[in-house]
């Protein structure tokens, strides 16, 4: 007779739940205290026990998903970035292709995101840039890979601009440096104003940005087609087919 398999403690289970279960959903809870706790003490005032308390765990089940509060922030942060690219992702592949309509699709789903969950404002824009060193850093890169995007787009509509010597990356930080200072001054009047009227806020900056980019790359055309019309033309001058400027 074959001797049973051994039961090993993952896969035991409990009302219908393996230990792995338990244990994520245990992670899922004390990941959602977390975010309760940091949105309302802030992070430099968040302890261990308060994510426990609203978790209704013991601090043995902390230290089984976190290392220490700077690890449960870090889990909260990438949490909502993620769900905050996504939207934004999927908010412009969706928009019609021009500037203005890429800045206000992008603009609309990023406030729209923060005004469905208050706790978001303060983990996303406030601590966020007050946090570790590493969470920091997560904190940039992420706004460096809008900015990237927007980048992207931006060459795309408009490819002249490769020619012309002007640094998008760094007006794009600018303008999301806006963004983000207009959403937390919006946070924290209790998102009280209508999204129209924070979206045209940042609109008319982007519509700035346009209008110049529009201006850069008229000035560059009339400057070529000058450049142009005095160019010897092959045989004139006795200048040889192949020697002009063309």
């Amino acid at each position: 007779m074959k001797s049973p398999t051994p039961t090993t403690s993952s896969s035991r289970v409990y009302r219908g739940a393996t230990a792995e279960d338990r244990r994520q959903q245990r992670h899922e809870r004390l990941l959602e205290a977390a975010f309760e706790s940091f949105a309302r003490h802030g992070i430099t005032r968040t302890t261990m026990r308060d994510i426990c308390a609203v978790a209704r765990l013991t601090d043995r089940y902390f230290y089984e998903s976190f290392r220490n509060t700077d690890d449960a922030f870090d889990a909260v942060y990438q949490w909502q970035k993620g769900q905050l690219m996504a939207r934004l992702t999927g908010a412009m592949q969706e928009a019609p292709r021009s500037l203005m309509e890429l800045a206000r699709a992008g603009l609309r789903a990023f406030y729209e995101f923060m005004k469905e969950d208050p706790r978001r404002a303060q983990v996303l824009l406030i601590d966020a840039f007050s946090a570790n060193q590493q969470t920091l850093a997560k904190s940039r890169a992420a706004m460096s890979q809008y900015a990237t995007l927007v980048n992207q787009l931006a060459q795309e509509l408009y490819p002249h601009m490769r020619q012309q010597d002007f640094n998008i990356e760094m007006m794009t930080s600018g303008l999301l440096g806006m963004t983000l200072q207009v959403g937390i001054n919006w946070a924290q009047g209790g998102y009280q104003q209508p999204i129209e009227e924070v979206l045209a806020y940042n609109l008319y900056a982007w519509q700035g940005l346009e209008a110049w980019i529009g201006r850069m790359i008229s000035d560059a055309k009339e400057k070529d087609l000058r450049r142009r019309a005095t160019d010897p033309k092959p045989g004139e001058f006795g200048v040889p087919p192949g020697l002009t400027n063309d």
